[in-house]
């Protein structure tokens, strides 16, 4: 039997870039931005480039990233961001088939990664889920150099840590966790099986792995007592990682079945399943432009165009705050760079205006009428964005509170007020982390 060939680190690095392209021109064609945190990345790229701040409470190091290539190659907001999200997603595949494969990649072991990036479901992962992937990467690297075998292993270890803590903390609260249980569970293994006539030695990778578990347990109690990351934090926690779980667990599911396939049946490595593979990531994108192409994008571009003319016909004033969920507020600094608000704070004044759902055109003649006695073309204080919403002052909702006729439509608006998000702890650790990068905070 004939030794497996070595891996070869050309095509590999090769194959990255040329994935890397692909899916950049890929997502360059499909609806984008489409999620809320697809407008938050591009709102945060362009007030650290026009202002030297972030909008929102969110990890500097991928959008550093992202500026940093913008400034190299001089792109835009969009390309440079789709760019970086299709290395990263790239680099992210292929060192998870690395892992699993340490021997010659063959032609269909490239052909599975390529199937893996492009499933309907999970395209979008490396744009909804920026710095999430960049803190993957660092963690499969950590997973590859693993060691200790060299002197520069105390350096590259410790640096991929801190990388990926940085990169993205809730993501690498739950892979580093991974990561230690995988590697304790090895290195005890290990460890049980080296005999000592002498005397019994303790085994330290599991002490250690016991000890990191309860360390994970007494802190995810903490999390969840101080409401560390947002309302009931160990809730909050799951349902993160529930949702970033259901995106990138398909390409793995996938790159794990293609990586036992191959080594075990070898008519897979055939040039005809290579054909097949190719005809099923063209169906693949078939089906992701027929979804994308049958969706809705949210109404943003209409509600910042009355909002804009709003400011034009001083409806609204540039001192007035505004409070707005948080996707409306992303993509209306983006759009426009006008700041809102989208956490509920102390300072909400008098004159502060806040989104109301449900609000219908009649809704805000009633209020008119009501409350001021009289019908105009200028609503005081109400300003419609859309056929069922709208802007409402917050002394106007102050007016109605002891109104009988406006009870319906208060009830809406103290709603919509106790809905808007409340500042988390963790945001002021995520203000002292863009602190240390230079930049200032703008939420």
């Amino acid at each position: 039997m004939r030794d497996p060939k070595p891996f070869s680190p050309i095509p590999f690095i090769f194959s990255i870039f040329f994935l890397s392209l692909g899916f950049a021109l890929f997502s360059y064609f499909r609806l984008f931005p489409a999620t809320e945190t697809e407008w938050e990345f591009l709102a945060n790229i362009k007030a650290i480039t026009e202002e030297g701040g972030l909008i929102s409470a969110r990890e500097p190091l991928a959008l550093w990233f992202v500026v940093l290539w913008k400034k190299l190659f001089g792109v835009n907001y969009i390309p440079a961001y789709l760019a970086l999200a299709g290395i990263f997603y790239s680099l992210f595949l292929h060192l998870f088939m690395l892992l699993l494969r340490r021997e010659e990649w063959k032609r269909n072991h490239y052909l599975i990664v390529y199937l893996a990036s492009f499933l309907p479901y999970s395209y979008g992962f490396p744009t909804s889920y920026f710095s999430e992937t960049l803190c993957l990467v660092f963690l499969l690297l950590l997973f590859l150099t693993f060691r200790f075998e060299k002197l520069t292993d105390l350096i590259v270890v410790p640096l991929l840590t801190f990388l990926a803590f940085i990169s993205d903390f809730q993501m690498f609260y739950l892979g580093f966790t991974f990561f230690v249980i995988f590697t304790g569970i090895r290195s005890s293994r290990k460890a049980a099986q080296r005999t000592s006539v002498f005397y019994k030695k303790r085994n330290l990778p599991f002490l250690f792995l016991i000890g990191y578990l309860s360390f994970f347990m007494i802190s995810l109690i903490l999390f969840s007592t101080f409401d560390f990351f947002g309302p009931n934090s160990f809730a909050y926690l799951i349902k993160h990682w529930y949702e970033s779980s259901l995106f990138i667990l398909l390409p793995l599911v996938t790159l794990g079945l293609g990586h036992i396939l191959l080594k075990t049946e070898k008519e897979l490595n055939t040039y005809t399943a290579s054909v097949v593979v190719v005809i099923l990531i063209g169906i693949s994108i078939y089906f992701i432009f027929r979804d994308v192409t049958n969706t809705n994008p949210e109404p943003w571009e209409e509600r910042t165009k009355s909002l804009t003319k709003a400011y034009g016909m001083a409806y609204i004033l540039k001192s007035d705050p505004i409070y707005l969920p948080k996707e409306f507020s992303y993509a209306l600094y983006f759009q426009t760079g006008t700041k809102s608000k989208y956490l509920r704070d102390d300072g909400f004044t008098d004159k502060a205006y806040f989104l109301v759902p449900g609000v219908w055109s009649q809704d805000l003649a009633l209020i008119q009428k009501t409350l001021y006695g009289r019908k105009s073309t200028r609503l005081t204080g109400l300003v419609p964005l859309g056929e069922d919403v709208a802007l409402i002052q917050k002394i106007a909702m102050d007016k109605m509170q002891n109104v009988n006729s406006l009870e319906f439509i208060y009830k809406k608006m103290a709603e919509a007020y106790v809905d808007f998000p409340t500042r988390r702890p963790f945001d002021g650790y995520i203000q002292s982390l863009q602190k240390k990068f230079g930049y200032k905070s703008f939420f």
